[in-house]
C-alpha cells in the first residue's frame, strides 16, 4: 500500500510540472503540519578532538553519541533540512578528517546545509610536536576554503535558501580572525538583505553576535569569538529588522549555561536574537530545532542522550507585533 507521501507524489507526477515550493506545501498540508523544521548541528569536530579526549574509551563513546544523533534525526519524519554551523572537521581540515565527514554525513537521509568554521581553514596541515594546531598563512586559508567549497559542491561559500516565507542566509568565516568576514562577502550580504526586506530572515554563521552571551569565561564576547567585523555588522543588522535569528556555534556553550537559551541575554538588538548551539564533541549531545511557522519561530532543544525535549529551554519568536 502506498504511503500518504508516495500517493501524493504519484498524483503530482501525473499532473505534470509543478514547482518544488508548491510540492512541499502540499506534502506539509497532507502531513498536518504548517512549519518547516531545520535541525541545527553545532561544531561536530569529526571524528573526535583527540587533544581534548586522549583516551580511546572516551573517543569511542563520543563517536557513538555522534552517530546516535544521525540516527535520531533520520527517525524524525518532519525534518526538512539539517544545518551545520561550522567546525565539521576535528582540527586541521586534512584529508583523513574529510574522509570521515563523507562517511558520517553519508548516512543522513535529510537535506544538508553547511558552512565552514575556523577549523576548516585557519591551521596548517602539520601540528606542533605536542599535537596543537599552528595558524597558517593566508595562502593556506584560501586553499582550504576553496577545498571546503568544492567538497560540498557549493557555487559559493556564502549562499541562500528559501523555506516557505523565510529567507535563509549562510555565511563563511574566512579570517584574519577566526570568525571574520571579508569585504566581498559583506558587500554581498548588504545587497542580499536589501533585496529581501519583506521576508523574515535567518542568518547562519559560525561566530555569535557580540554580547549575546554572559561573560561566563575569559574568551566569550571577544574579537576572536564573535562575528566580525562588529563595527560593520551592527549597523547592517539594525538597518534590516527582517533578520529575526542569527544561528551560531564556535563558543561550545552548553545547554546548562545560563546564556544558552535566555532571550534577554541572547537579544542583539530590537529585532534579532542569537541562537547558540553547543558542540557535538561530547558523550551527551543536545541539538536545537527551528520550527518555522508562518507567524512565528519556535526553537526547541533535544537531549539525544536521554531521548527527550528540554522543554524548559523552549523559545518562541513572533514575526509580527510585540512579544507577550
Amino acid at each position: 500500500m502506498l504511503s500518504r507521501r508516495s500517493f501524493i507524489r504519484s498524483i503530482l507526477v501525473g499532473l505534470g510540472a509543478i514547482c518544488a515550493g508548491d510540492w512541499e506545501k502540499l506534502v506539509k498540508a497532507a502531513e498536518g503540519r504548517a512549519y518547516y523544521r531545520v535541525v541545527v548541528l553545532g561544531d561536530p569536530h569529526l571524528p573526535v578532538r583527540i587533544l581534548h579526549h586522549p583516551h580511546k574509551a572516551d573517543q569511542e563513546k563520543i563517536l557513538a553519541a555522534k552517530n546516535a544523533v544521525i540516527d535520531d534525526i533520520n527517525s524524525w519524519p518532519d525534518v526538512d533540512a539539517v544545518a551545520v554551523v561550522g567546525d565539521l572537521v576535528e582540527q586541521r581540515a586534512v584529508p583523513k578528517e574529510y574522509a570521515y565527514i563523507r562517511k558520517f554525513f553519508g548516512r543522513l537521509k535529510h537535506k544538508l546545509w553547511v558552512i565552514n568554521g575556523n577549523h576548516e581553514f585557519l591551521y596548517r596541515d602539520q601540528p606542533r610536536p605536542d599535537g596543537k594546531p599552528v595558524v597558517a598563512d593566508p595562502a593556506v586559508w584560501k586553499r582550504k576554503l576553496e577545498y571546503f567549497r568544492t567538497f560540498w559542491q557549493l557555487p559559493k561559500r556564502w549562499y541562500t535558501k528559501e523555506a516557505g516565507p523565510y529567507h535563509l542566509i549562510f555565511l563563511s568565516a574566512e579570517g584574519a580572525l577566526p570568525t571574520e568576514m571579508g569585504d566581498e562577502q559583506l558587500d554581498w550580504l548588504t545587497k542580499d538583505l536589501a533585496a529581501h526586506r519583506q521576508q523574515p530572515t535567518l542568518i547562519f554563521f559560525h561566530g555569535p553576535l557580540y554580547n549575546t552571551l554572559l561573560n561566563y569565561n575569559d574568551k566569550v564576547n571577544k574579537e576572536r569569538t564573535i562575528a566580525m567585523p562588529e563595527k560593520r555588522l551592527h549597523p547592517l543588522l539594525d538597518a534590516n529588522p527582517q533578520v529575526k535569528l542569527w544561528i551560531s556555534g564556535h563558543t561550545h556553550t552548553p545547554c546548562r549555561n545560563a546564556s544558552f537559551a535566555a532571550k534577554g541575554i541572547n537579544r542583539y538588538n530590537e529585532n534579532t536574537y542569537d541562537i547558540h548551539n553547543d558542540c557535538m564533541d561530547r558523550k551527551k549531545i543536545v541539538t536545537n530545532s527551528l520550527f518555522l511557522y508562518p507567524d512565528r519561530i519556535v526553537v526547541r532543544t533535544y537531549d539525544h542522550h536521554n531521548a527527550c525535549w528540554l522543554t524548559g529551554l523552549d523559545r518562541e519568536f513572533p514575526l509580527y507585533g510585540t512579544e507577550s
